[in-house]
């Protein structure tokens, strides 16, 4: 999987949470689209998606700062 179709999914995703879309390098929580509980819904979604498994401490302002930073810790997961 290339990391612009890991992107598409990761985007698709939030903007189901989220109800509203993004790009791939708008802060989440800093611009408020993603709080605490939308990002542990977008975490179980990326799990369904991906097949992998995100750790709660995982779920973090690091890992989940945008879609870019997404990609780069699912690409690890994929790993």
């Amino acid at each position: 999987m290339t990391d612009t179709e890991i992107k598409a999914l990761i985007r698709r995703e939030v903007t189901t949470v989220a109800f509203r879309t993004v790009a791939d390098d708008d802060a989440l929580f800093d611009q408020n689209i993603l709080d605490s509980m939308g990002a542990v819904d977008l975490a179980v979604a990326l799990e369904g998606v991906f097949a992998i498994s995100i750790p709660f401490v995982d779920i973090n302002k690091q890992h989940f700062h945008s879609v870019n930073t997404l990609t780069v810790y699912v690409r690890v997961k994929l790993a």
